[in-house]
This record gives structure tokens, C-alpha cells and sequence, in this order.
């Protein structure tokens, strides 16, 4: 039998890293990246969580059938009335699937507070803006 001589002092040292572990580290960089382009005017966005949510099938179908829904109520031939209650009625629903996803734990705490702060951060201005003008009326 032939004996191999071997220097561990200059073995390579590996360090074995768990499927799972490397797929949460690939998943959550992937959360804190936004799949849009960065702004000319913001540069990075400030949103990557909320980028990321509404860059989903499901939410894309929301956005469109809302725009659709809006073009709808400018439309003379369509009823307007009809209009909202769909619109009402989507919205409802999207809220409904979104609290159910919450409560699910398909987004863990984290990805809550930070999409909270940043829902909060990009409204903030809105809300400022609507009651400055609510005022000066």
C-alpha cells in the first residue's frame, strides 16, 4: 500500500456552507437590491422592498386593471358609478390577499417594519401636500 505525504500546514482551508443558508444570503440580497433602474433625479431607490412587491405578476395585473378601471371613469360611455365599485372591489381584494400573506408569514418581521418605513417614508410628502391644500381652502 502506498502512503501519501501530506503538509496540512498548507492544506486549503474550505468551509462548508449550508444550501439554505447561501439561498437566505442570495434571497435577502436579492430583497435589498430594486430590479428597476436607479433614478436620474434620486439615484438608488429608497424603496427596493416595495420595488421588488410590486414588481410581482400578480401585483403588475393590479396595476393595470387599475389604470384600465381609471381610463374608465374618464370614458363617457362607461358607467362611472359600476367603475368604482370594481375598482372597490380590487382593491379590497388585493388588501385582503395582502393581510393574509402577513399573517401568513410569508414576509417575516423584518420585511413588515421595512416595508412599513418605506410605504410611510414615500406617503409622508403625499399626506403633506393633501392637507396643506385641504387647509388653504
Amino acid at each position: 500500500m502506498t502512503e501519501f505525504k501530506t503538509d496540512d500546514s498548507k492544506a486549503p482551508s474550505y468551509t462548508s456552507v449550508d444550501h439554505v443558508e447561501l439561498h437566505n444570503t442570495e434571497k435577502q440580497q436579492q430583497k435589498l437590491t430594486s430590479p428597476k433602474p436607479d433614478c436620474l433625479t434620486h439615484g438608488p431607490s429608497q424603496v427596493p422592498l416595495l420595488d421588488h412587491e410590486l414588481q410581482k405578476p400578480q401585483a403588475k395585473d393590479i396595476i393595470q386593471t387599475l389604470a384600465a378601471a381609471l381610463n374608465d371613469i374618464a370614458d363617457e360611455k362607461k358607467c362611472t358609478k359600476c367603475t368604482v365599485e370594481n375598482i372597490s372591489t380590487l382593491l379590497t381584494g388585493h388588501v385582503r390577499d395582502l393581510r393574509a400573506a402577513k399573517r401568513s408569514g410569508e414576509w417575516s418581521k423584518e420585511d413588515k417594519k421595512a416595508l412599513k418605513v418605506e410605504i410611510k417614508g414615500l406617503l409622508k410628502p403625499v399626506k403633506k401636500d393633501v392637507k396643506s391644500l385641504w387647509k388653504a381652502n
